[in-house]
């Protein structure tokens, strides 16, 4: 299957054809969930995502985006489905950094580094590795309470790749963030997924946040919710979110989020 995308500067509308068969990094097959006797969350996803893709899910409030990063996270049972992840399981970054206020930003990633067993000799120079490859090494040694919000989301970024783990699972990290310190982590974290060839699921409510970042977007429904829409995006190093490509891609994917909206208000 091929999925149209924005236009490009020339006018001309790019298709991409669908990625060749491979064994996917997580696979949701039928999955359904439901809380208790409450109404269904999620009801008959179904979606691969390819090692090293970097997926974003996009839907309107209360969809069930976050309920589904949690089940493949591993932190929600499913009610039916089947679901397949990496053994080494998913590292998760939440909106809040939730750093520990008492350890420099150097220490909050030797933690990580500490529970997976990274012997001690090796965690100051493992951190500080980490630290720079989200341009945080010369603050390496201030605390929480002496960095900026944008400064803390970089920390705890350096403390999930400092897991390990195959695949990065990312819950609305930048929301709480103004526009600048957003499209500034908007290029950390691009840079970030290009040098370690991680899978990220990346979890927004923002458009052009994931017209921004995606390889592919994947719209959800509400009431329940199901996957409505996805759109494959060719990637071009340095995209920028004013760019017309990211416009354009970001108005089309706003007019199918209205008829939702639309659609789960009839």
């Amino acid at each position: 299957m091929t999925t149209p995308l924005a236009p490009s500067f020339d006018g001309v509308t790019p298709v991409l054809p669908a990625p060749d068969p491979v064994d996917p990094a997580v696979r949701l097959a039928h999955v359904t969930k439901r809380f208790g006797s409450g109404p269904v969350v999620l009801d008959d996803v179904s979606l691969d995502i390819a090692p090293g893709e970097f997926v974003c899910l996009l839907g309107a409030s209360g969809c069930g985006k976050s309920t589904l990063l949690n089940l493949i996270a591993g932190l929600e049972p499913l009610t039916s489905g089947s679901l397949s992840a990496p053994d080494e399981g998913a590292a998760v970054m939440f909106q809040d950094a939730a750093l520990m206020p008492w350890l420099s930003a150097r220490r909050n990633v030797e933690l990580a580094l500490r529970l997976r067993g990274v012997p001690r000799a090796e965690r100051r120079a493992e951190a500080l590795r980490l630290l720079g490859i989200v341009n945080l090494a010369d603050a390496a040694d201030k605390r929480p309470h002496e960095l900026s919000g944008g400064m803390r989301q970089r920390v705890a970024l350096a403390r999930a790749l400092a897991q390990d783990r195959p695949v990065l699972l990312m819950d609305e990290p930048f929301a709480a963030l103004d526009a600048i310190t957003r499209d500034l982590l908007h290029e950390v974290l691009e840079n970030v997924w290009r040098e370690t060839g991680r899978t990220i699921v990346f979890v927004t409510h923002n458009v052009r946040e994931a017209a921004r970042l995606g390889e592919r977007v994947v719209l959800l429904g509400s009431r329940p919710g199901r996957i409505s829409r996805e759109w494959r995006v060719a990637r071009t190093r340095g995209r920028r979110i004013e760019s017309p490509e990211v416009s354009a891609l970001a108005a089309e994917i706003t007019v199918e989020l209205r008829k939702e909206i639309r659609r789960n208000a009839s």
